[in-house]
């Protein structure tokens, strides 16, 4: 995925490097590879925090999918997590 991102800006001419092309590289998998981990360890929070309210979402007859997109969405808007 990083690749592709690289050579559409490269195709585009988007970016001039300053750097070589493989650190150019390096730098867009590590910041999609922490993005990555954000939204896993989100995701988790949000798992344990339905968790623990399976009760009420159960005699609610709430949407599990509904209330965990509304959830993981208001978490990350809270920390600045760009979904």
């Amino acid at each position: 995925m990083s690749g592709l991102v690289l050579k559409r800006l490269k195709d585009k001419d988007l970016i001039e490097f300053k750097s070589p092309e493989a650190r150019v590289l390096e730098r867009i998998t590590d910041a999609v590879l922490t993005d990555l981990k954000a939204e896993e360890g989100l995701d988790r929070e949000v798992e344990e925090l339905l968790k623990s309210h399976t009760g009420a979402i159960d005699s609610q007859r709430m949407d599990y999918r509904k209330m965990f997109s509304m959830i993981k969405t208001k978490l990350a808007r809270e920390r600045g997590i760009v979904l």
